[in-house]
């Protein structure tokens, strides 16, 4: 799903917070070419690795955009296909010694209903380049998705000076049909360097 992923994950959502602002383009280059960690502050979690199966994902780096193509296989193994998929994303940035909160989050309390809407965010960037016939939420174990080849800009436009190391840390949680949530919160972090483009 979410591409090598989040390098492809967290580009979207760098995107989605920035489609309608003016201002200094800055490229967000990857500190790992793994694209995904564990958080640092959940010692034991494995992080995206336990939700997705990347192996089969094709991601080529190019100055300025990504590219993605081939399929990623889901792994979540304790969700169920009715669960409800809560995301939340932050941005940090390092300062001072320590990672610092930015002015940039989100939150989706119910993934699966915004995941093919074609008015989301998700849908431009990312899921309108998923065939019609894997079209299902991530909560189904075992889904693979096929991706048509696509593109991913890495250059954003922000109001405010981005300059630095920052990192997106992702928590994913699921929670059943009566609004208990399962035992295990996922979290993972994309790690990378915001750089002005000259």
């Amino acid at each position: 799903m979410f591409l090598k992923s989040n390098a492809v994950l967290i580009l979207f959502i760098i995107s989605s917070w920035t489609t309608t602002i003016n201002g200094t383009l800055f490229e967000f280059v990857l500190e790992n070419d793994e694209i995904f960690d564990a958080c640092s502050e959940k010692p034991g979690n494995s992080g995206f690795h336990e939700v997705a199966d990347l192996s089969e994902l094709e991601i080529d780096f190019d100055d300025g955009s990504i590219r993605v193509g081939g399929s990623a296989k889901m792994v979540w193994q304790d969700v169920q296909s009715t669960d409800r998929i809560d995301i939340k994303a932050e941005l940090l940035k390092f300062q001072r010694g320590t990672w610092q909160p930015t002015m940039y989050s989100m939150r989706l309390h119910d993934f699966c209903s915004k995941q093919f809407d074609a008015n989301s965010v998700w849908y431009k960037l990312w899921t309108s380049h998923i065939a019609d016939d894997d079209r299902k939420c991530i909560n189904n174990y075992g889904h693979v998705y096929h991706h048509s080849p696509f593109n991913v800009d890495t250059i954003s436009e922000f109001p405010n000076n981005m300059e630095g190391r920052h990192k997106i840390v992702v928590k994913m949680e699921a929670f059943d049909n009566m609004n208990v949530k399962r035992p295990k919160t996922y979290c993972y972090e994309i790690r990378g360097e915001f750089v002005k483009v000259k």
